[in-house]
């Protein structure tokens, strides 16, 4: 059956793969809380000399700083935060009305719940799922908003690409296969109206 059409869901799963992977090769800003003397990863060489600020890829300076080798410098995203970009897609009316979310807000939403969740193992505190919950459900309900606002998008080329730079990478990584299919699908159709399908 056509290549089952190109496998939207394999492709979907692979995009947000890549998405991951882009974010954990991603910097971010630490500092440097304890003597570890010169790293060499990959080929790339850093200092870590106490009481510098190093940029460092989200990975490495997750295991250093559980290491207690660094502490992170850029804000994690908190409740408030995904709070803010719930009430701001759930206000959307229209395509031109959606909020641009930060290019890793899924990611940076994950590492919060994530968090929470060894929080509520290590604290035993009942506020702590409280707060897991809300930002799950405001996360979901964000998601849902901006998934019909992809599919209306889907129906004219304008609204895509206003859309486009307002996406998350699992977003646009979305937009691109819902295209390519329907691309593909309209194609397979048009071959079968004119006879050659």
């Amino acid at each position: 059956m056509h290549e089952a059409l190109d496998c939207p869901a394999s492709a979907v799963e692979a995009g947000l793969r890549l998405a991951r992977l882009a974010y954990e090769a991603s910097t971010t800003r630490v500092m440097v809380v304890r003597d570890a003397g010169r790293l060499v990863v990959g080929g790339a060489v850093y200092e870590l000399r106490k009481g510098t600020e190093v940029e460092l890829p989200r990975w490495l300076a997750r295991l250093l700083a559980e290491e207690g080798v660094v502490e992170p410098l850029e804000q994690p995203i908190t409740l408030n935060d995904i709070a803010r970009a719930h009430f701001s897609a759930a206000s959307a009316r229209t395509v031109s009305e959606l909020e641009q979310l930060p290019r890793d807000f899924y990611q940076q939403v994950s590492e919060y719940v994530r968090e929470l969740d060894a929080r509520v193992r290590r604290e035993f505190d009942p506020a702590l799922l409280d707060e897991r919950s809300k930002a799950a459900q405001y996360t979901r309900e964000i998601l849902s908003k901006r998934v019909g606002m992809i599919l209306l998008s889907l129906r004219s080329p304008t609204a895509m690409g206003e859309l486009y730079s307002k996406l998350t990478l699992e977003e646009q990584v979305l937009l691109d296969v819902l295209t390519r299919a329907l691309e593909r699908w309209m194609k397979v159709m048009g071959e079968l109206l004119e006879g050659s399908g």
